[in-house]
Protein backbone atom coordinates (compact mmCIF):
# COMPACT_ATOMS: atom_id res chain seq x y z
CA UNK A 1 0.00 0.00 0.00
CA UNK A 2 1.39 3.43 -0.94
CA UNK A 3 2.34 5.80 1.85
CA UNK A 4 2.23 9.58 1.88
CA UNK A 5 3.80 11.50 4.74
CA UNK A 6 1.34 13.19 7.10
CA UNK A 7 2.89 16.62 6.44
CA UNK A 8 2.23 16.26 2.70
CA UNK A 9 -1.40 15.33 3.37
CA UNK A 10 -1.81 18.41 5.57
CA UNK A 11 -0.32 20.59 2.83
CA UNK A 12 -2.67 19.10 0.21
CA UNK A 13 -5.69 19.76 2.45
CA UNK A 14 -4.79 23.46 2.58
CA UNK A 15 -5.10 24.03 -1.18
CA UNK A 16 -8.38 25.59 -2.24
CA UNK A 17 -10.04 24.65 -5.52
CA UNK A 18 -9.41 27.93 -7.31
CA UNK A 19 -5.68 27.76 -6.60
CA UNK A 20 -5.57 24.15 -7.74
CA UNK A 21 -7.35 24.91 -11.02
CA UNK A 22 -5.19 28.00 -11.68
CA UNK A 23 -2.06 25.93 -11.13
CA UNK A 24 -2.89 22.57 -12.72
CA UNK A 25 -5.99 22.97 -14.92
CA UNK A 26 -6.17 26.64 -15.97
CA UNK A 27 -8.27 25.90 -19.07
CA UNK A 28 -10.97 24.41 -16.82
CA UNK A 29 -11.47 27.61 -14.76
CA UNK A 30 -14.12 30.04 -16.06
CA UNK A 31 -14.67 33.51 -14.60
CA UNK A 32 -18.38 34.17 -13.99
CA UNK A 33 -18.39 37.57 -12.27
CA UNK A 34 -16.61 39.37 -9.46
CA UNK A 35 -14.85 36.69 -7.44
CA UNK A 36 -17.09 33.85 -8.67
CA UNK A 37 -15.81 31.11 -10.97
CA UNK A 38 -17.15 27.88 -12.41
CA UNK A 39 -15.59 25.05 -14.40
CA UNK A 40 -16.00 24.26 -18.08
CA UNK A 41 -17.13 20.73 -17.27
CA UNK A 42 -19.69 21.77 -14.63
CA UNK A 43 -21.31 25.17 -15.12
CA UNK A 44 -23.46 24.74 -11.99
CA UNK A 45 -20.33 24.31 -9.85
CA UNK A 46 -19.47 27.68 -8.33
CA UNK A 47 -16.19 28.64 -6.68
CA UNK A 48 -16.07 31.67 -4.41
CA UNK A 49 -14.38 32.83 -1.19
CA UNK A 50 -12.34 29.66 -0.77
CA UNK A 51 -15.36 27.36 -1.06
CA UNK A 52 -17.11 25.54 -3.86
CA UNK A 53 -20.63 24.21 -4.36
CA UNK A 54 -21.93 22.02 -7.16
CA UNK A 55 -25.55 23.13 -7.00
CA UNK A 56 -27.03 20.59 -9.42
CA UNK A 57 -25.60 17.73 -7.34
CA UNK A 58 -26.09 19.26 -3.89
CA UNK A 59 -22.46 18.84 -2.82
CA UNK A 60 -19.67 21.21 -1.94
CA UNK A 61 -16.48 21.67 -0.03
CA UNK A 62 -13.57 23.91 0.78
CA UNK A 63 -10.52 22.22 -0.64
CA UNK A 64 -9.25 20.95 -3.94
CA UNK A 65 -8.99 17.58 -2.20
CA UNK A 66 -12.77 17.58 -1.60
CA UNK A 67 -13.34 18.44 -5.27
CA UNK A 68 -11.06 15.75 -6.68
CA UNK A 69 -12.67 13.09 -4.49
CA UNK A 70 -16.34 14.15 -4.67
CA UNK A 71 -16.52 15.45 -8.25
CA UNK A 72 -13.75 13.69 -10.18
CA UNK A 73 -13.97 10.40 -8.28
CA UNK A 74 -10.30 10.18 -7.31
CA UNK A 75 -9.18 8.02 -4.42
CA UNK A 76 -7.70 9.88 -1.44
CA UNK A 77 -4.05 9.06 -2.14
CA UNK A 78 -4.42 9.74 -5.87
CA UNK A 79 -6.00 13.14 -5.11
CA UNK A 80 -3.22 14.09 -2.68
CA UNK A 81 -0.57 13.14 -5.25
CA UNK A 82 -2.31 15.17 -7.95
CA UNK A 83 -2.56 18.27 -5.75
CA UNK A 84 1.11 17.98 -4.84
CA UNK A 85 2.03 17.78 -8.53
CA UNK A 86 3.23 14.18 -8.55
Amino acid sequence: MPYIDHEIILEAKKMDLQTYLERYEPDELVHVSGNVYCTKAHDSLRISNGKWCWYSQGIGGRSALDYLIKVNGYGFLEAVERIMGR
